[in-house]
């Protein structure tokens, strides 16, 4: 078993991490991860496929003959265009058709899509997302798991690993939808501090180091992060503080779900054309990528989500977790048992445009890099828009995002007439400012104008240990605005934005 830290301020990572010697998985399962147990005909099932040509008369598919569909066409760009997302849009690039059959020759059969499966996917998708996975994190002894997008998936883990009154960490600023699906499971959750560039390490090791589980409860032991293009801020973490950040968790034995929806989306990118020439685009993508936490996982303490939902479509509902074999064999048992296997059409698709006869790996990743340069035109004309419209009053500024979709929009209330710094807290440790209420206000006058901006306090993670110095309600002074609209509506947006501005300041 783990070496659990008494429970006094006092205990250092280094006594946890000494004692500890080894990652022990199972001290990390919730009560319900611990009680299941294996779907008994899933078993049965893949016990089936080890031997080829078993007669099988214990399931209850429907014969693929029975299937009134026997072909998928999907009409997609032609990678050989020299900017295959220009071409795409402009309808004037090449098309290619790549196909699913039932009875005919390609990568995945449409007789295996369509039936019943095991929770972790079909091994054709499986293994071609693992190969995307080495060739881009090189992760060590990892398994690949596909999910129903990363709602799904983190979900998942959030029943996987938390119990009721457990806490759990995450940056102070996050995507709420995905906090408080945790919030019916008893889970309780800590924020740490952020600023222009991500969740602060020193502030995560101050929450570990002074924790006191006989007033807190047990110590925190999962950091739920967005380390690219962080959902709402649009920070993206340096490779310095990664580091720091997994040798935190490192030493107290903390488990990181690592969910990075936009880590394909990089902008501002050196790649090496030479590199590109020799090797292909995806080593020469590979090389200027974030490096993740996967990548640098030698105690095999993360959990990695990702998903096609930014990179081809939303309605798909197909992405992938990446974790240690353990993890990933209870998460496939929870699947068994609860959403079962994702859908047939989205892993068929995913295995013929990743196969010998679609894009494969170096063609999907021209196509990323082609999508890169598109959003990156689309946030270069968001910033330069809003320093004609917005940032000239001085009441509002931005950080140019390196990825993702988002910019975080600071409101300078100080500069309001009506903006107070002495309030008096109606609770201990409560808000000192009036930030909230003017906040409020700018976005129903912004609604009423037509406009449409996420305010941060949807996003605030109040902090309940009252150790933070601060109420986040302070500091909701942000709005997130996205840039991946068309120009037409971030003009129009922008203009909006920067009159109705300048009217609730004067």
């Amino acid at each position: 078993m783990v070496f659990l830290p008494p429970t006094t301020s006092t205990t250092s990572a280094a006594d946890v991490g000494l004692k500890r010697g080894h990652v022990d998985y199972y001290r990390h399962l919730s009560s319900e991860a611990r009680s299941r147990l294996p779907n008994p005909i899933k078993s049965i099932w893949k016990a089936a496929q080890v031997k080829t040509g078993t007669i099988n008369m214990g399931n209850g598919d429907p014969h693929h003959t029975l299937y009134p569909i026997c072909e998928m066409n999907f009409v997609v760009p032609s990678i050989e265009e020299h900017d295959p997302v220009q071409s795409w849009r402009s309808g004037t690039g090449e098309q290619n058709i790549i196909a699913s059959y039932k009875d005919d020759p390609c990568t995945l059969s449409l007789r295996t899509a369509f039936a019943y499966g095991a929770g972790a996917g079909l091994k054709e998708v499986r293994d071609a997302l693992a190969d995307l996975n080495d060739r881009i994190h090189s992760p060590p002894n990892h398994t690949v798991s596909l999910s129903l997008g990363n709602a799904d998936a983190l979900t998942k883990c959030f029943r996987l690993l938390g119990d009721p009154c457990d806490s759990f960490l995450c940056e102070e600023f996050t995507f709420s939808a995905m906090t408080n699906a945790a919030l019916p499971l008893g889970i309780k959750w800590v924020p740490i501090r952020m600023d222009n560039n991500g969740l602060v390490p020193s502030d995560l090791e101050r929450i570990l180091s002074n924790w006191d589980e006989a007033t807190q409860g047990k110590r925190p032991h999962v950091l739920y992060t967005i380390p690219c293009s962080q959902n709402p801020t649009g920070s993206t973490l340096s490779l310095e503080r990664r580091q720091q950040i997994y040798q935190i968790a490192h030493d107290w034995d903390i488990i990181i779900l690592e969910d990075d929806p936009y880590f394909f989306l990089q902008y501002d990118l050196d790649v090496n054309q030479s590199t590109m020439q020799q090797y292909g685009y995806t080593r020469a993508i590979a090389e200027v990528l974030p490096r993740s936490f996967l990548s640098m996982d030698y105690d095999g303490r993360v959990m990695r989500l990702d998903s096609f939902s930014k990179i081809v479509a939303p309605g798909m509902r197909l992405g992938w977790v990446t974790s240690n074999s353990f993890f990933a064999e209870k998460l496939d048992m929870l699947t068994d048992s609860s959403s079962q296997h994702p859908h047939g059409m989205g892993q068929a698709f995913i295995s013929e445009l990743l196969g010998s006869g679609g894009w494969g790996v170096d063609g999907f990743m021209k196509w990323i890099l082609s999508l890169c340069n598109e959003y990156q035109r689309r946030r270069d004309l968001f910033m330069d828009v809003f320093r004609q419209k917005v940032a000239i009053s001085g009441f509002a500024t931005a950080e140019v995002p390196q990825s993702g979709m988002f910019v975080w929009i600071k409101i300078n209330l100080e500069h309001h007439a009506r903006f107070s710094t002495s309030q008096t807290p109606t609770v201990p440790g409560g808000p000192t400012t009036n930030t909230a209420d003017l906040m409020d206000e700018l976005f129903r006058k912004l609604l009423n104008s037509g406009l449409v901006m996420m305010p941060a306090s949807t996003f605030a993670i109040v902090d309940r240990t009252g150790t933070t110095g601060s109420h986040i309600n302070d500091r909701v002074n942000f709005f997130r605005a996205t840039f991946v609209g068309t120009d037409v509506t971030i003009r129009d947006g922008l203009t909006i934005f920067g009159r109705t501005l300048e009217e609730f300041f004067f």
